[in-house]
């Protein structure tokens, strides 16, 4: 029974079940899956559940590892594979002649655009705890991350570091340029060109110069479909690009205020001193 929750939060998430107050209601996805999947050999499930983001740390990580056939297969170490992705490559087994594991991972082009499709690498967000600057970061960054492929001579060559490392000063990484270009994404939802950097992402900025850029996604909506969204964005211009950060600072086009402030009790102030101001 402790399991429950967690199993109907997934169900949720992959579009399979819906809540209208205290009811739960099979939709038409899950009516196919209850009633259907059994003869698919369980496909349909693999599916609605990749296709949910789900898996999407995953799928991300055995994309990066692996190796892309002239005929955009996929293969890659079993051993690599497991260590990376081991839930993922259970659900990839249900999909029989299309995917092989003996010594190698090999996975048919079709289920590679699957996992490729970066709608299903963004984590849904269908719990009331949902953060909301979270959400709207990691909906910014899926949209640069998209970007990036698109515009790559090789799609595979761009990491979205982020997901793993929010220490970096930066979210993605583009490896087709050498230097390699580092990315810093920044969503709002007003239009206006306003955003926080942290210190860490300033002091690396000043240090990469030309090899770091800021990708700017103004009039964001939580609320549209994810694909929907990020089509309108960029037929209206965005993702602004400010390319070479630092130098952007220095010349004035933009400016950087500090808004910040470290407050502590002067040195030599009595205990008895510190006290607090009655209010007005």
């Amino acid at each position: 029974m402790d399991d429950v929750p967690t199993l109907l939060n997934i169900l949720t998430r992959a579009g399979l079940v819906e809540v209208e107050e205290t009811w739960l209601h099979l939709t038409k996805a899950g009516r196919k899956v209850a009633t259907q999947d059994h003869r698919a050999g369980g496909k349909f499930l693999g599916l609605a559940l990749m296709r949910s983001g789900v898996f999407a740390a995953q799928a991300s990580r055995l994309l990066e590892v692996s190796a892309i056939n002239d005929d955009q297969s996929l293969v890659c170490p079993a051993e690599v594979a497991i260590k990376v992705a081991p839930q993922l490559i259970g659900v990839l087994r249900r999909f029989g002649q299309s995917v092989a594991l003996t010594d190698e991972l090999t996975v048919s082009a079709d289920l590679v655009t699957e996992l490729g499709d970066v709608w299903s690498l963004l984590p849904p967000t269908a719990t009331p705890e949902t953060d909301y600057r979270k959400d709207m970061g990691n909906r910014g960054e899926l949209f640069s991350y998209r970007y990036c492929r698109i515009n790559a001579d090789d799609p595979a060559r761009v990491r979205w570091v982020a997901r793993d490392d929010e220490s970096l000063g930066y979210d993605i990484e583009d490896l087709n340029f050498v230097p390699k270009r580092r990315i810093e994404v920044k969503a709002s939802a007003e239009k206006v060109v306003r955003f926080f950097l942290s210190p860490n992402e300033l002091e690396v900025a000043r240090r990469l110069g030309p090899d770091y850029e800021v990708h700017f996604w103004g009039g964001v909506s939580l609320r549209s479909p994810l694909k929907d969204e990020y089509e309108r964005l960029t037929k209206i211009g965005y993702p602004l690009i400010f390319r070479g950060l630092d130098g952007l600072l220095s010349s004035g086009h933009l400016s950087a205020v500090p808004t910040q402030y470290l407050v502590t009790v002067s040195d030599g102030l009595a205990p008895s001193d510190r006290q607090t101001p009655s209010p007005m």
